[in-house]
């Protein structure tokens, strides 16, 4: 290794090169160019020279990353819709693309590509520090950089780095550090000067970082810190064939898989089209052979499923279908007619004012079907493509897509997102974030109901991300798997499907997943209905699903640390409203609950489940109201009904008293409906007490059920 020492007489400064020549140390690579110190600081080179032939721990000490534009030479616009991309104050922050190098709209690049003129960018920094060190990533087309100045609290500049040889690194991105010794002053600001004429191509810098420490400041991933279970499995020759097998969507039961397959065979078209096939978890825990679906959800365009519902009675598709079997932009949904290959033709999701400036998008639907995400560009994009919400309307179309903010969106390209079963935890690809490859697979969580406050995205880690392009990932209820595309060890070197065991800090939030059939109380025959379920406390409606027509099966994902009310509604029926308490719930379960639909016959009656009153008294409480107002639907949809309030309460207590709470509680409610314009003479009361309980059991939740009022039709 060749050093030299030169005396630089205008500066009395002392410079320290190594002809360009590369430092390899324990655990990162160093390239120091020239290293401009004052006179008084001579007994620093010793120290330095020994730093960087010493090994050097890991990152510990505090980084501060610029945090304020100053001033600037020039920025690139290069997407008139994205002003964003490559502007000046992408520098701001930490790096968005290092440790991986390669040209990315989160950097500031220049507007001039190889001009004689000098470029430059001065940033300032929200807490002034005395600095040891100066950390530059340069993540595309490194070694233009000339001068490095720093600036105080009073405004006085210092040359710290002269470099008069600007030329091209090998790699061509890297992260320059200049140690120096302690600055007797706090640095306020910074600016970097780039000779680009002597490095060819467009210039970016990604990030600008100072720190008091002598160990160098590195750029890192965002990753969880435990290491994943070495148990990637490809799904197997039933799943994936010698074609591509790309956009996989796993039911949230984890028994249904729909996925993708490119340029086959037996597409639609022969084989010139993607198209839709699925495949079912087998009792021995195989995948089956993996069947075509027919049309219409596959025809002569590109077909693709989104979501497919809890209960598995819903696609969202991409692509509008029209009736000459071809497919329009934008998105639609498919319900199941009886079969897995029978489906109702799709019809278009209505968006207000939908427009999309980008020829790609993905879509999403949450579990509870109040919540559609989108990957679309759009005039208050970030970047490319960003991600976006839109809420579910009461006339069945969707409102405005809502941006999700700038901690979720870059001005690169965010694309396939998927949101948990908890409602709350995201999964989507993105390339402006620190990662592997080209794009990579994130995960963050939505912190409050505005859909604009997330975590900071994590990377999901190697496994999952390599240096090529990843996207598009799918996760069951139950959170213990990843499913994704891969075509490392795959079949003869296509897209496969494989899935992965996630760890734990990964995984979404637990869920409950319920299922179970609704059913005719009086024949026990299926009966085709919509459920619904909402936030017990509050009476806010927090999602629908649909049972399947044919065999009244449905399936509902209730996140944990709520309690909820659920029912079945259906034309010419009394609806059994159910609650359930999962506050304590911490890990995935699976509950089986008929619901039974009592027709309006006379004779017939219900238990309003979901009423409830302050101990002792015939108060209600809040959260009785919404099961009172279906009841008052009923009655306003059937005039000609009349009904009897039944009271009961438990076996506690003296009887004479029961038997007054009893009547006062389905007094209090017969004036309820009164009060809502119910004739009185189309209401009865009678009261039980104690007399018919449900069970003699004197525990807490036997008191609970024998607390009740039931609703009988008497004509």
């Amino acid at each position: 290794m060749k050093n030299y020492w030169k005396l630089h007489d205008k500066n009395v400064s002392l410079w320290v090169a190594n002809n360009d020549k590369k430092f390899r140390l324990t655990n990162f690579a160093y390239n120091l160019n020239i290293l401009i110190i004052t006179k008084r600081h001579k007994s620093f080179i010793m120290s330095l020279f020994l730093l960087l032939t010493s090994p050097l721990s890991a990152q510990t000490d505090p980084v501060y990353w610029a945090s304020q534009l100053i001033g600037f030479s020039s920025e690139l616009v290069s997407n008139p819709v994205s002003t964003y991309q490559y502007q000046a104050n992408q520098v701001l922050g930490k790096p968005n693309k290092l440790p991986n190098i390669g040209s990315s709209p989160c950097a500031w690049s220049p507007a001039n590509e190889d001009t004689r003129a000098d470029e430059w960018i001065k940033v300032g920094y929200n807490v002034p520090i005395q600095i040891r060190q100066l950390a530059i990533a340069e993540n595309y087309n490194a070694g233009a950089i000339s001068h490095v100045y720093l600036y105080d609290t009073e405004g006085n500049e210092y040359l710290i780095y002269k470099n008069l040889d600007t030329k091209p690194t090998e790699p061509k991105g890297r992260m320059l550090q200049i140690f120096t010794e302690l600055t007797p002053y706090k640095v306020n600001a910074v600016k970097i000067v780039l000779s680009i004429c002597d490095v060819k191509g467009w210039n970016q810098i990604d990030a600008i970082g100072i720190s008091p420490s002598q160990k160098p400041i590195e750029a890192n991933i965002n990753i969880v810190q435990n290491s994943y279970q070495k148990s990637i499995e490809n799904l197997g020759i039933s799943v994936n064939s010698a074609s591509d097998e790309i956009m996989p969507v796993i039911a949230p039961d984890g028994r249904l898989l729909f996925i993708d397959r490119k340029n086959h065979i037996n597409n639609i078209g022969g084989g010139i089209n993607d198209d839709i096939w699925y495949t079912t978890l087998q009792e021995n825990g195989q995948w089956a052979e993996a069947k075509h679906l027919p049309p219409p959800l596959n025809n002569n365009s590109h077909n693709y499923v989104c979501t497919v519902t809890p209960d598995g009675n819903t696609l969202l598709l991409a692509n509008r279908y029209v009736k000459d079997g071809k497919s329009l932009g934008g998105v639609s949904i498919s319900n199941r007619i009886n079969s897995l290959d029978e489906w109702t033709f799709p019809q278009e999701v209505s968006i207000d004012n939908y427009y999309n400036l980008n020829q790609y998008a993905e879509f999403f639907l949450a579990n509870n079907k109040k919540s559609l995400l989108l990957a679309i560009e759009r005039k208050d994009a970030y970047g490319e493509r960003d991600l976006y919400v839109s809420f579910a309307k009461l006339d069945g179309t969707w409102s405005e897509p809502q941006n999700l903010g700038n901690t979720i969106n870059t001005a690169g390209i965010e694309l396939t997102p998927f949101l948990a079963a908890d409602d709350k935890t995201l999964y989507f690809s993105s390339n402006g974030f620190s990662g592997y490859g080209e794009t990579d697979i994130f995960m963050s969580r939505r912190l409050d109901d505005t859909w604009k406050k997330w975590t900071e995205p994590v990377n999901m880690g190697s496994f999952l991300n390599s240096d090529d392009w990843d996207a598009s990932c799918t996760i069951d209820a139950k959170g213990a798997y990843i499913y994704f595309v891969s075509y490392d060890n795959s079949n003869n070197g296509s897209a496969d499907i494989f899935r992965a065991k996630l760890p734990t800090e990964l995984r979404p939030a637990p869920v409950i997943l319920i299922s179970g059939k609704v059913l005719n109380s009086k024949t026990k025959e299926p009966i085709s209905a919509e459920i619904i379920y909402e936030m017990l406390e509050t009476a806010s409606e927090v999602g629908i699903a649909s049972a399947n027509p044919t065999t009244g099966e449905y399936k509902i994902i209730l996140p944990a640390k709520n309690a909820y009310g659920f029912w079945a509604k259906a034309k010419g029926y009394l609806p059994i409203s159910q609650h359930i308490d999962l506050k304590n719930v911490t890990e995935y379960q699976e509950r089986t609950q008929d619901l039974l639909l009592t027709p309006i016959e006379s004779g017939q009656s219900i238990s309003l489940n979901n009423v409830f009153f302050e101990q002792g008294t015939e108060i209600l409480l809040q959260q009785s109201y919404s099961e009172l107002e279906r009841v008052l639907t009923i009655l306003e949809d059937n005039p000609q009904i009349r009904i009897q309030l039944e009271g009961h309460t438990d076996i506690e207590g003296a009887a004479e008293l029961n038997m007054k709470l009893s009547y006062a509680r389905v007094n209090f409610i017969k004036q309820f409906f009164v009060s809502k314009g119910i004739a009185q003479e189309r209401i009865n009361m009678r009261a039980f007490g104690d007399m018919q309980p449900v069970t003699r059991q004197r525990d807490e939740q036997s008191k609970q059920t024998n607390r009740r009022v039931e609703l009988r039709i008497i004509d």
